[in-house]
């Protein structure tokens, strides 16, 4: 895959993930026993740091931006093997590891230039 393709991998992983994280939160499956806005912030925002960055494609970005998915890997995991919110956790671990995917790849042919 080219620079471009990667690029757009790791966009399309992290506008998805926070919108999932986003219509997750507010409407699908709102917290009972927790207050959303702080769930809202411990979640989404680590996401908005990096933001900027991938617009505008820079390489750096993307490197520490594969670090920042990992842990998303870790809570969609749990969430998956909990089962109550199953598919949530599947399409948090999906997107997530395609923003990780996307920003290593971008990475590495930003490296081979």
């Amino acid at each position: 895959m080219k620079r471009n393709g990667y690029h757009r991998l790791a966009l399309a992983g992290h506008l998805g993930l926070f919108g999932l994280i986003f219509l997750w939160t507010l409407w699908i499956a709102p917290p009972e026993q927790f207050p959303r806005a702080i769930l809202l912030v411990l979640l989404l925002g680590p996401l908005l740091l990096p933001l900027r960055g991938l617009l505008h494609a820079r390489p750096q970005t993307h490197i520490w931006t594969s670090l920042l998915s990992l842990p998303y890997v870790l809570i969609g995991s749990a969430l998956a093997a909990a089962g109550e919110q199953r598919l949530y956790g599947v399409l948090m671990v999906l997107l997530s590891l395609a923003l990780f995917a996307g920003c290593v790849g971008f990475a590495q042919t930003m490296k081979k230039r």
